[in-house]
């Protein structure tokens, strides 16, 4: 594999992302919760102009509807406004990369604390997707899988506040993975560390479990606040 190519994924439409809505749903949410989705599967990439007539159309809400949603995922960092310019797919600064890492450690930390020791199956999954990805060269499939293995620990858990907050954090993660990193190099790696958390996690070695999430956090935050 040529660490420098990078497989095409194809990311789903805002119309394949509408579809999905459930005839239950709450307008405002559902619509936040569907630029979410967009972001996360880079349909929306940082940067991204959020047009209000377009978005409206492809989501099938009102602009009002689009406006709540807009407030929503500014108070969640993922949007930012801009004074006579419109509404834009926030691109995290180093500042924000900064606090986000701070705020994971946190979050990360305490699920570690509370977590049983045994085995953790979503996580089990999540690395053997990210494996697969590793094989074909993608980008997108490795940090998709590897923000899955992160929220696996988590919800192992069993604490749902931390899980709503450690969603919250992958979503600003996934957006700063996309405006820094376009090759696999950079993912390759840490299917092997993810492997040694998990396995550090699962047989009850806290300390050496925090020690090791703690100096790879710190190593990863690195990277970006130099990058950006």
């Amino acid at each position: 594999m040529n660490p420098e190519t990078t497989n095409i994924d194809i990311t789903p439409s805002l119309a394949d992302i509408a579809r999905t809505r459930p005839s239950h749903a709450q307008a405002t949410d559902w619509a936040a919760d569907s630029l979410r989705t967009a972001m996360d599967a880079g349909t929306l990439t940082p940067g991204s102009k959020l047009t209000e007539e377009q978005l409206a159309t492809a989501l099938g809400v009102s602009r009002n509807t689009l406006r709540a949603a807009f407030t929503l995922l500014e108070a969640q960092n993922l949007v930012e406004r801009i004074p006579n310019r419109g509404v834009f797919v926030a691109n995290p600064g180093p500042e924000q990369v900064a606090d986000l890492f701070i705020e994971r450690w946190a979050i990360q930390a305490a699920a570690l604390d509370i977590a049983p020791a045994g085995s953790i199956p979503q996580a089990h999954r999540a690395l053997a997707r990210a494996e697969e990805a590793r094989e074909r060269g993608s980008v997108t499939g490795m940090a998709g899988a590897n923000q899955d293995f992160h929220r696996a620990l988590v919800d192992h858990a069993g604490s749902a506040r931390l899980t709503q907050a450690m969603s919250r954090i992958l979503a600003e993660m996934r957006l700063l993975f996309f405006s820094q990193v376009t090759v696999p190099g950079f993912h390759a790696p840490y299917v092997e560390r993810n492997a040694h958390l998990l396995n550090l996690m699962e047989t009850g070695q806290r300390e050496a479990a925090r020690t090791y999430l703690r100096n790879y956090l710190a190593e990863t935050r690195n990277y970006f606040t130099q990058e950006l």
